[in-house]
């Protein structure tokens, strides 16, 4: 059966008159985390490589104010993504996160290979706010994720309305190159039912532009490496938005492009070379480079 989305047109075709999710504090479930890929980002004027995961969840109460709408029109739940520059770097917006919804701070053991993909299923309590205006006023003011927080009771795995999924680019990538491959034809499913904005990201990353034969990513490890240099010097406690005085932006935040993170039923990890501890490829391949 197919299935068609409501669509409520306005005067000016912004789609301002669709209801959103409004700001407030929910509780909700995580239901899809993707990996975005790596792609030439501009900050406050000067560009860097960042590699980014969307993580989102699914609303199913509204805590703050309680009288909140949680569902669409057709009836399924709202849902509200955070993105994330790929790190694990005690300073990243992620490890802030992570660290907030747990309610405690990772161990070393962890920090040497957390999998994200177990967040699937997990509640949390979620602050949501909206982003800016545009100049124009014909975009922003869409819901987003301003924190994470440990939900009252402690973290439940539940079942969620929406499919738990996790979308693996290098599974993605080495399927353009070889239809056989495991899990391809699932991931180009998955890849398919993106927002056009989604996949245009995806299909503007270093990584699938190499597989496709656009570009390759030869040149990147030299910057990387130079980055981790930095991060490992950088122990500012003012850190935040990009204001650290004098340490590294999030922006600059260093991450790991030749291995990937992968799912936790994943193997393969395509790298001899030990990568730094503070991302979260480097993580998942450091934790699979134990195994026997």
């Amino acid at each position: 059966m197919e299935e068609f989305m409501s669509l409520i047109m306005s005067s000016d075709g912004s789609g301002e008159n669709l209801p959103k999710l409004q700001p407030g504090i929910y509780a909700g479930t995580c239901y899809q985390i993707v990996d975005m890929g790596t792609r030439d980002e501009v900050y406050n004027g000067e560009t860097s490589k960042k590699t980014q995961v969307i993580i989102t969840f699914e609303v199913t109460a509204a805590l703050e104010p309680n009288t909140n709408e949680v569902q669409m029109q057709d009836g399924r739940p709202f849902a509200v993504s955070g993105t994330y520059t790929a790190s694990l770097f005690e300073q990243a917006k992620l490890h802030q996160h992570l660290v907030s919804w747990r309610g405690r701070a990772f161990t070393e053991q962890e920090l040497q290979g957390f999998d994200i993909s177990k967040l699937l299923g997990c509640t949390a309590r979620i602050e949501v706010t909206h982003t800016k205006p545009s100049p124009d006023g014909k975009g922003g003011g869409n819901p987003k994720i301003y924190n994470l927080q440990r939900p009252d009771g402690g973290i439940q795995v539940i079942d969620t309305h929406n499919e738990k999924r996790s979308f693996d680019l290098d599974v993605y990538c080495q399927y353009q190159k070889d239809p056989q491959t495991p899990g391809g034809a699932a991931m180009s499913d998955m890849f398919d039912s993106f927002p056009d904005w989604q996949q245009g990201k995806i299909e503007d990353s270093y990584e699938y532009r190499a597989a496709v034969g656009k570009s390759t990513e030869t040149s990147m490890a030299d910057e990387v490496a130079n980055l981790t240099d930095q991060a490992a010097q950088s122990n500012s406690p003012n850190f935040d938005e990009g204001e650290n005085d004098g340490g590294l932006t999030e922006d600059q935040i260093p991450f790991w492009f030749v291995g990937r993170w992968r799912p936790s039923n994943s193997t393969h990890i395509n790298s001899n070379r030990v990568m730094p501890p503070t991302t979260i490829r480097g993580l998942i391949w450091n934790q699979a480079s134990t195994k026997t």
